[in-house]
């Protein structure tokens, strides 16, 4: 019996959406999230190493596509809840965050679902900020809290303070020979 296996469906646009990114943003995207593919209209959400796009594509009678409008959130200027996404009286989807906004198709998903999956992208971006990402990282983090530990231990320890006490028990009989003579 033969085993299933999943495979991811690239759409022809993706390859073209890759190369703007490259071009545009210096990298390749992490993942791409279709929100309206139809006729000459490609809007797609996009998610890059440290922020998320929302781009609309048109495709020309050379099947190019050519960014019409995007906007962009990058993580450092986004707090969880910021994105809103709302249908406009007009037919359209309007994502806002901050004061830019992009108002893209309503045909084919309600706006929340896109605001949560960008949401969702951002915090775990951000979480996967602030945890080490390697086992360099986990073990220097360790080590450097051994020896806080280590210095805590040292300052606290009993064995300096009767080191100490011996010592003055020392001088205190060397001056009370002193006054005795």
């Amino acid at each position: 019996m033969m085993g299933w296996r999943m495979f991811s469906v690239m759409h022809p646009h993706n390859m073209a959406i890759e190369v703007w990114c490259e071009e545009t943003w210096g990298e390749r995207p992490v993942r791409i999230s279709d929100w309206a593919n139809h006729d000459d209209i490609v809007q797609v959400l996009i998610r890059l190493s440290s922020s998320v796009l929302i781009a609309d594509f048109l495709l020309d009678s050379d099947g190019k596509l050519n960014i019409q409008q995007h906007l962009h959130i990058p993580l450092e200027t986004w707090n969880p809840g910021s994105i809103q996404g709302l249908r406009t009286s007009e037919g359209k989807t309007r994502f806002q965050h901050r004061r830019q906004s992009i108002y893209l198709s309503s045909e084919l998903r309600v706006p929340e679902w896109g605001a949560a999956l960008l949401e969702e992208w951002l915090l775990s971006m951000r979480s996967a900020v602030n945890r080490p990402k390697d086992r360099t990282q986990r073990i220097n983090e360790i080590k450097r809290l051994k020896l806080s530990i280590e210095r805590n231990l040292e300052s606290a320890s009993l064995t300096k303070v009767a080191d100490e006490a011996t010592s003055l028990d020392g001088q205190l009989d060397r001056i009370n020979n002193r006054l005795a003579n």
